[in-house]
């Protein structure tokens, strides 16, 4: 192409010569000097443009050529796609086989839930009116089994309520029998209960009764008796009687001299006189009472009696163990109490008032009978 430019130039400036003078010719070359120069220019223009097309040529075969090498993979790919679609296609048509088998049997065991549930609400006894679903006589699409399946769970939510409630009712008939029965047993040991108060009752009264017949044929002997002491030693013995209860009281002045706990001479004799009338008294339990004034005890004598407590025991005591040997009565009939200046008979603001407190008393009582509590039996509601 460079050559070709050069001839033409060469042409056309013999032209020139031919045609135009000197100066002209001089001009001429000198545009032609620079139109060489611009075409130079040019040229190399045209160059670099032609080195950048063959390095986009160049490239763009390379890009072909990837091209191509990734088509092939992409057919490759394309090839494997359509394989795996065809095992994709085969395991799909085995999947719908198992999904329609699994529903069948699902089907059939949402059928029997349902019977099953259906038999629940027949067994408690509820009426099926009170069930949601298939419960009223409504046919069940067991096809839709979304749908079976919400009318099973609403039957036996229901059902479920209806269990509840029959569990709490049965949990209050549970709790109602059980206070009936607790009533019952109260009932019942109530019953016992007056049973034997009422045979303890009728007990003590034959107990009472005899004891008064007792006490009404030993009455007479006890006047009898109660006189002979009292013209024998005076008003150093004195017979009381309180209801079923005869007291013998006799002053501790006779019995004892001052801070003693022997029995003077009259004492024994008095003792002697009177374990003679206590052993001809039938049925009889005996208690020996001591009693002092409220003077303490000092001096000596607190050596042996520290206080009037143990004085007034230790007199009782010796008169109680003087009338068992002497009447060979039953020891088990007797007790012996020391009551100290706790109980009495007057005041001790004079010396005889203290003189009457400084006492022995002989309680005698009938035969024992152990008294029962009054019972008041109450059933409450």
């Amino acid at each position: 192409m460079k050559t070709i430019k050069v001839i033409l130039v060469m042409v056309m400036s013999t032209m020139v010569f031919g045609c135009l003078s000197q100066q002209s010719h001089e001009r001429a070359m000198e545009e032609l000097a620079m139109s060489n120069q611009n075409s130079d220019q040019e040229v190399q223009r045209l160059q670099q443009v032609v080195q950048d097309k063959e390095a986009s040529v160049a490239k763009l075969v390379e890009e072909k050529q990837v091209l191509e090498e990734t088509l092939g993979e992409k057919d490759s790919t394309v090839i494997h796609l359509q394989e795996s679609n065809q095992e994709l296609e085969a395991a799909v048509e085995v999947q719908e086989q198992i999904k329609d088998k699994n529903l069948a049997v699902l089907k059939q065991e949402l059928q029997a839930l349902y019977s099953q549930v259906s038999g629940l609400g027949e067994l408690s006894g509820a009426t099926p009116a009170s069930y949601s679903g298939g419960m009223n006589g409504d046919e069940v699409d067991f096809d839709d089994l979304a749908q079976a399946f919400r009318n099973v769970r609403s039957t036996l939510a229901s059902q479920l309520n209806d269990f509840s409630q029959l569990r709490s009712q049965n949990d209050l008939l549970e709790e109602e029998m059980e206070k009936l029965e607790a009533r019952l047993r109260h009932v019942e040991r109530l019953k016992k209960e007056l049973e034997e108060v009422r045979a303890a009752r009728e007990a003590q009264e034959a107990q009472l009764a005899r004891v008064r017949g007792e006490v009404q044929t030993v009455g007479k002997e006890i006047d009898r008796i109660t006189k002979a002491l009292e013209e024998k030693f005076g008003k150093s013995l004195v017979v009381t009687q309180h209801q079923d209860r005869l007291v013998l009281t006799m002053l501790g002045q006779v019995l004892f001299e001052s801070g003693k706990a022997q029995l003077t001479p009259l004492g024994l004799d008095i003792m002697k006189q009177v374990g003679e009338v206590l052993a001809t008294l039938p049925n009889k339990n005996i208690q020996v009472e001591g009693h002092t004034d409220n003077n303490p005890i000092y001096g000596r004598l607190q050596q042996q009696y520290p206080t009037n407590w143990e004085l007034s025991t230790a007199r009782a005591t010796t008169v109680l163990r003087y009338l068992i040997e002497q009447t060979r009565m039953n020891p088990t009939d007797f007790a012996a109490t020391g009551y100290a200046d706790t109980r009495p008979a007057v005041t001790n603001d004079t010396e005889e008032g203290r003189a009457k407190n400084r006492r022995v008393e002989i309680v005698l009582f009938p035969e024992r009978v152990v008294k029962e509590p009054n019972t008041v039996a109450t059933l409450t509601q």
